[in-house]
């Protein structure tokens, strides 16, 4: 009686987990696809090359998508906030902009890369992001703050909620209780794209210690409420942060994957 009970459950969450049938027709419904490809895999950042335990943490691509500023460490360099930038094109090859202690970075004006770096007052630079030769275009002494972006309001919680209970179902874990695995998978944050058409949803699975493995990205079609995977990782890894992805304006979603750099290329299909 409990197993039919559970069946019950789960095909019930797999019709309605991320829609309901009173705010969307079925005729809204779309398939989804997506085209992932690798634009660079980052092993040398200006004249250094990185050793095995580099990692990116944090990324930003340029709103005409023309290039990705990224943060990353290199612990056994010492490097733990080190900025570097790489055209899509993939040439020419990664620069450094700056070699540790960045604590913030953002896309100022048209190829204008600005950060802050150091401790107290620190600094902050603007750098043409396609200049040959990177050079300051502006340098301050005051620590100028991240310009602030918009807080994720109730729509994307809402979206968050609607595939966290998606995982649910697929990870047979009604109600965030396993079902014969002693992992949990957590939809822990969800980055919306411009047009909220998609989204993209980070999710990791905790054991009993709270030991986080498997992270992966999945691909949320917001009006349908269709979801799919983008890209996973097995085990105990820092190469795929919910950090480290980012919507570009041109409608590509963009994240690191250890030490190489993906975009995503969504389309939703009607059906």
């Amino acid at each position: 009686m409990r197993r039919e009970f559970l069946f019950l459950c789960i095909s019930t969450l797999l019709k309605g987990c991320l829609g309901n049938s009173e705010d969307a027709e079925p005729s809204v419904a779309s398939g989804l696809a997506t085209t992932t490809s690798p634009l660079v895999t980052i092993s040398i950042v200006g004249i250094d090359t990185l050793s095995d335990s580099a990692w990116i943490h944090r990324l930003q691509p340029e709103p005409d998508g023309g290039s990705v500023a990224f943060l990353f460490a290199d612990p056994m360099k010492g490097v733990s906030r080190g900025l570097g930038l790489v055209e899509t094109s993939g040439t020419p090859g990664p620069h450094l902009v700056w070699p540790d202690s960045v604590n913030s970075f953002w896309w100022s004006g048209a190829h204008q890369l600005s950060f802050n770096a150091g401790t107290g007052q620190g600094v902050r630079v603007v750098v043409d992001a396609h200049a040959a030769q990177l050079e300051a275009l502006q340098m301050t002494g005051s620590n100028a703050r991240l310009p602030n972006s918009s807080s994720a309001g109730p729509p994307s919680a809402a979206a968050l909620s609607r595939a966290q209970a998606f995982i649910d179902s697929i990870r047979v874990q009604p109600e965030g209780t396993p079902q014969g695995s002693t992992l949990r998978y957590r939809a822990d944050s969800i980055i919306l794209a411009p047009g909220d058409t998609f989204a993209a949803v980070h999710v990791f699975a905790s054991d009993g210690r709270g030991t986080t493995v498997n992270p992966a990205w999945y691909l949320a079609h917001l009006p349908s409420g269709h979801m799919q995977p983008i890209d996973s990782l097995t085990g105990r890894s820092t190469g795929l942060l919910s950090s480290a992805g980012q919507w570009g304006r041109d409608g590509a979603f963009y994240y690191a994957k250890e030490r190489s750099i993906w975009r995503a290329q969504p389309r939703a299909q009607a059906r």
